[in-house]
């Protein structure tokens, strides 16, 4: 039984500017049945703006890859915080690296949920993440979505994000249906016997337990074999 959805956004509920067809009508029934659906984004705290403007509600929010679990009131349920020390440390090196396209600049802040940086092409980005990983394992673990270098604590992520999530909501690790398209999805689908969109990256494809056509296809699936109607 599924009784909770965790989603990527861009690429996965968010395709080509629409949003999964099946979010007012199977989705919908989902969470009114009972199942809890939430995003799993490495979008910041803007993203609470993202989702109102578009009309869309969820149960809970996983933002910054995983680092911040949040309500949809705001109220933040758990988060893992990157040092002012680290932060200095990770701006060092991305200041040193000559095609680094953009990066984050440390602040006055003695914590921060993640880090930053961007290159022109997602091999850049790979070869990048693996490097701060190599130099910084210890501390954070790098993740690449498209070009981008996105950086956590080290045992932070969309996996235990989603962990933490169940937790929160009292559901067991096979309870819990993730889906993703990008690289900084694939630990969570292989971690948590996920779901490649049928659009997501080759490497993403290659690798997960399972392929859908949309969300709303696998939340319909889930009703009827949690025996749950549709409302």
């Amino acid at each position: 039984m599924k009784r909770l959805i965790a989603v990527d956004f861009d690429g996965t509920f968010l395709r080509r500017g629409e949003i999964d067809p099946g979010y007012r009508t199977s989705i919908r029934a989902f969470r009114a049945a009972g199942g809890k659906f939430g995003f799993v984004t490495g979008r910041g705290t803007d993203f609470f703006d993202t989702i109102a403007r578009l009309g869309v509600t969820a149960d809970f929010l996983l933002l910054y890859n995983g680092s911040l679990l949040a309500l949809p009131d705001g109220t933040v349920v758990k988060e893992y915080l990157i040092p002012r020390e680290t932060f200095l440390r990770l701006e060092a090196f991305f200041a040193a690296v000559p095609d680094t396209r953009s990066y984050d600049r440390t602040g006055d802040a003695a914590y921060y949920r993640h880090y930053y940086a961007r290159y022109d092409t997602p091999e850049r980005a790979v070869a990048a993440a693996a490097e701060v990983n190599r130099l910084f394992g210890d501390r954070v673990t790098a993740f690449v979505n498209g070009e981008h270098v996105n950086i956590g604590k080290k045992g932070s992520g969309k996996a235990q994000g989603v962990r933490d999530a169940l937790a929160y909501f009292g559901f067991a690790p096979e309870e819990a249906a993730v889906f993703g398209d990008d690289f900084n999805d694939l630990e969570m689908i292989t971690a948590l016997d996920g779901w490649a969109v049928a659009t997501a990256r080759p490497e993403v494809l290659a690798k997960a337990p399972h392929v859908c056509a949309s969300i709303g296809d696998a939340a319909a699936q889930f009703l009827k074999e949690n025996h749950w109607s549709e409302r």
